[in-house]
C-alpha cells in the first residue's frame, strides 16, 4: 500500500510559517532601521570631520593673519619713529658741512642745542618724557636709581641731593630711570 502525503501543509506549519515571516519582516525593518540610523550618524561623523577641518583652517588663517599684522604695524612704528627723527639727521648734516675754521664755539654750540631741540620734539611725538630729579625731590625708586649718597644739610633723608643723569619714561614704563645722589639717613 503506497501512502499518499498530503502536501497541504498543516496548521502547525502555517503557523510557523507565519511566525518566520514575521520574524524576517520585523528583522528586515529592523536591519532597514539600524541601516538609515548608521548613514545618519555617519554624514553626521562627515560634517563634524568637515567643520573640524573647516575650524582648524580658519584658526591657522587668523593666526598667520595676526602675525602679519603685527609684523606690519611694528615696521609703521619704526618707520613712523624713523620720518620724525629724519629733521634731527638734516641738521646734523647741516653742521657737519660747515666750515669749521669759520665756527666759533657759540655757533656750535647753538647747533648742538638746534639739534638736541629736534631729538627733543622728535621723541616727545611718540610719547617719550623726560624724568627730571630736581633737590628736595622724595627718592622715588621707580624713577630714580641712586647712585651715590651724598650728604646735604638742607636736604631730608632719602630725598634727592642732585640729578647726575636725567632719565626717560614713555607713558608710564621707565626705559631709564634718573640717577641721583640720594641724603643719607641719620647724618
Amino acid at each position: 500500500m503506497t501512502e499518499t502525503r498530503n502536501d497541504m501543509p498543516t496548521e502547525h506549519e502555517t503557523a510557523a510559517e507565519a511566525a518566520r515571516l514575521e520574524a524576517e519582516a520585523e528583522a528586515s525593518a529592523a536591519g532597514a532601521e539600524t541601516a538609515a540610523i548608521i548613514d545618519r550618524l555617519q554624514q553626521e561623523r562627515d560634517d563634524a570631520i568637515a567643520a573640524r577641518q573647516r575650524a582648524l583652517a580658519d584658526f591657522a588663517n587668523y593666526q598667520r593673519r595676526s602675525r602679519e599684522n603685527e609684523q606690519r604695524e611694528r615696521f609703521n612704528g619704526v618707520v613712523a619713529v624713523l620720518r620724525t627723527l629724519l629733521p634731527v639727521l638734516d641738521h646734523f648734516e647741516i653742521a657737519v658741512s660747515q666750515d669749521a675754521s669759520r665756527l666759533t664755539v657759540e655757533q656750535l654750540l647753538g647747533g648742538v642745542k638746534m639739534v638736541q631741540a629736534e631729538l627733543i620734539k622728535a621723541l616727545e611725538t611718540h610719547g617719550v618724557q623726560k624724568i627730571e630729579a630736581r633737590r628736595g625731590e622724595e627718592f622715588d625708586p621707580y624713577r630714580h636709581e641712586a647712585v651715590l649718597r651724598q650728604p646735604a644739610a638742607d636736604v631730608k633723608p632719602n630725598h634727592v641731593v642732585s640729578c647726575l643723569q636725567s632719565g626717560v619714561m614713555v607713558g608710564d614704563m621707565v626705559l631709564r630711570p634718573a640717577k641721583v645722589a640720594v641724603a643719607p639717613e641719620g647724618e
